[in-house]
């Protein structure tokens, strides 16, 4: 038998076996920290294939920390993954999407609609970045953000205003588009980046109608 092998395993605490060296070992190799090197990140959440009971899109969402559900309003339906509540515990984190087309009521083409969203809000003190492209599965994405303040209700005491960022994504199909929203509050809302990007990239287009 190899030499520096026997060496090792002699080395084993009785009653480990092979699989036990080996996890610690591999703990150890995770906690080991290098002078002058960053620690090595955090395994990301797994994600799973998904499609809504209305089949308005397929796609990729979170396995943990994340509940979707769906609902049919007047101008069709509308998914909705729920997230986390804000520090404040008044502003839960919400990614929707929706689904735009000519037989939708009151429906604005993507321009607009792009410019409308956009559109600044004193009273809110609403503020929103540049549109720039994003490439995704379905072409290419007009992605922006909104920064605004609301005034929340509070269960102990008087209102109070909170600072609420989005993501905000708008898809072209043809002449239709879909809509997708990561609201949360500013405070947070770099932990949802990620999330928000990666779920965009996975959207695919099934039958919406």
């Amino acid at each position: 038998m190899n030499k520096p092998l026997v060496s090792m395993l002699l080395l084993l605490p009785l009653g480990a076996s092979a699989g036990d060296w080996l996890a610690e070992a591999s703990l150890a190799a995770r906690e080991a920290a290098i002078a002058g090197a960053s620690r090595p990140e955090a395994p990301k959440s797994a994600w799973m294939p998904y499609v809504p009971a209305s089949r308005l899109f397929s796609g990729e969402i979170p396995v943990e920390g994340w509940w979707p559900m769906e609902e049919e309003t007047a101008t069709g339906s509308v998914f909705r993954l729920l997230g986390g509540d804000s520090p404040s515990g008044s502003v839960r984190t919400v990614l929707s999407v929706r689904f735009y087309d000519k037989d939708t009521p009151g429906f604005t083409p993507i321009k607009q609609a792009v410019e409308l969203m956009r559109g600044e809000n004193k009273e809110s003190g609403r503020a929103t970045t540049p549109v720039r492209p994003v490439r995704v599965g379905l072409g290419l994405a007009r992605t922006f953000e909104i920064v605004e303040t609301r005034r929340m209700p509070s269960e102990d005491g008087p209102s109070f205003e909170e600072e609420l960022h989005h993501y905000v994504a708008v898809i072209p199909i043809g002449e239709a588009y879909y809509l997708v929203r990561l609201i949360s509050s500013r405070a947070s809302y770099l932990e949802y980046r990620d999330d928000f990007v990666r779920f965009i990239k996975s959207l695919r287009s099934l039958s919406v109608r």
